[in-house]
């Protein structure tokens, strides 16, 4: 937390539940909204309950020559989707290393299995850390760790090591080589809450109010698309705050450090080295759960564009996103935090400006796509981004472009484009430029082409 937030050394042993059962708006603290040491407790639990728990780094580092975009997760899932309860959890820990220049495309390797029987897992308190090891009869241990090695975690200039020891190899190719990389990078701004009220939900769709199909029946929804954007002018903050509706699984949780500064650096891949001294990571702590109705969406045809902005300049971060399902239609969103954001209770930062749906204007350039030659599918890799300005939020006016045409993951065969995006353009009127991590869903192919001859 930033120092003006006390917070105990002594874990206040809040039991999983205290920090709820399930992703929801509401006004009342849960043990994570209560103070600053309930709010590292959350951080430093592991919640079962959850369908979803998730740490990660991304970013980008250099070595005075060359950049790579580098990303590295520990995310528990639920085994039982949606049940609300605690139960096992199915962890997975990956790294993606991606050498930009050479436009190969990136590395990517981990593990996965359930947490504490096939995969031993460790999150602790003081110090915070995360560690998740695989071990496989004949090979070297696989090994993930996040840990704070000064400071705390979420506090302005806390420092992370972050050791991380895999095999990784190119998607497709069959091979692989042994990884293990280093960092170690420290947090200029602090952690930031995205999400509205003291537990930070975070929605990221609204329903109109028409049945959802079900396997049991029709779903049924209440209408929050008509008076957010007739009554409460597109605000999902003014909406919530007056309604004190749950939107009960229609997000998540969800804070962000997005400053944190490489200080050293080192990658080995098989007998090559890189190394530096260079680069900035955002971080990301995002705990979901599903209902029936969030798992109809998020199960049929879900997408998303977004992108986590980093403004060194002025010590802040940005998310500026669209997200979109046939059914219920897009939400987008765009907020900043970091210098000059209020602080919580709980000492997470709150975020400056948070437009509403109509000063939000995301536009692909179809004028330059890639068509990626293991998956078929056609990326955008060029947005214009409009910010208009409304009330006390700024205008903004940005274009984002991929740093390299290969950056597609395909995760669980769902094929994104996660990478990194330099930026040019205006806020407040004011002259920007930097990098951004980019999330995109793209097109598919027509017909049923075979890779590589797409």
């Amino acid at each position: 937390m930033p120092p003006a937030c006390p917070t105990s050394n002594t874990p206040p042993g809040d039991p999983v539940l205290a920090f709820g059962s399930i992703a929801e708006y509401s006004s009342v603290p849960l043990a994570q909204g209560r103070d600053c040491t309930g709010f590292r407790a959350y951080l430093s639990t592991g919640l079962p309950q959850y369908d979803s728990q998730s740490y990660e780094f991304f970013g980008h580092l250099t070595d005075g020559n060359s950049m790579y975009s580098v990303a590295l997760m520990s995310q528990g899932n639920s085994t039982s989707t949606g049940s609300q309860r605690p139960s096992l959890t199915f962890e997975e820990a990956g790294l993606v290393f991606n050498e930009l220049d050479q436009n190969q495309g990136p590395l990517i390797g981990g593990m996965d299995g359930v947490a504490d029987i096939t995969l031993p897992v460790s999150l602790t308190y003081q110090p915070w850390s995360i560690n998740v090891e695989e071990q496989d009869f004949g090979h070297p241990a696989q090994t993930m760790s996040m840990k704070v090695v000064s400071g705390r975690i979420g506090a302005v200039g806390a420092v992370y090591e972050l050791i991380v020891s895999t095999p990784t190899g190119l998607i497709g190719s069959g091979t692989s080589e042994p990884t293990t990389l280093t960092i170690r990078a420290k947090d200029t701004t602090g952690i930031i809450q995205w999400g509205y009220g003291p537990n930070g939900f975070f929605p990221l769709w609204m329903f109109d109010g028409t049945p959802l199909p079900g396997a049991h029946g029709p779903i049924p929804t209440t209408d929050q698309r008509g008076p957010i954007m007739s009554t409460y002018g597109g605000d999902i903050g003014a909406y919530l705050a007056a309604t004190n509706d749950p939107m009960t699984g229609q997000g998540s949780h969800y804070y962000s450090m997005p400053l944190v500064e490489v200080e050293q650096w080192s990658v080995t891949i098989g007998s090559t080295t890189h190394s530096g001294t260079g680069g900035s990571l955002f971080f990301d702590n995002l705990t979901e759960t599903y209902n029936d109705s969030a798992q109809y969406v998020v199960g049929n045809q879900y997408s998303w564009t977004e992108f986590s902005v980093q403004l060194p300049g002025s010590q802040q971060g940005m998310l500026i996103a669209v997200t979109g399902q046939p059914e219920v239609g897009d939400l987008s969103y765009a907020m900043i935090g970091g210098a000059g954001s209020e602080q919580s209770v709980n000492g997470t930062l709150r975020p400056t400006a948070n437009w509403p749906q109509g000063a939000i204007h995301i536009t692909a350039d179809p004028s330059n796509s890639w068509t990626s030659p293991q998956s078929c599918y056609v990326y955008d890799l060029t947005y214009d981004v409009r910010l208009d300005a409304s009330g006390t939020r700024p205008a903004a006016d940005f274009v984002f472009t991929a740093v390299a045409s290969n950056q597609e993951v395909d995760a669980l065969n769902r094929p994104v484009y996660e990478g990194l995006f330099s930026y040019s353009g205006t806020l407040d009127g004011k002259a920007v430029s930097g990098y951004a991590w980019g999330e995109i869903q793209g097109r598919p192919p027509a017909g049923n082409p075979t890779p590589p001859n797409c």
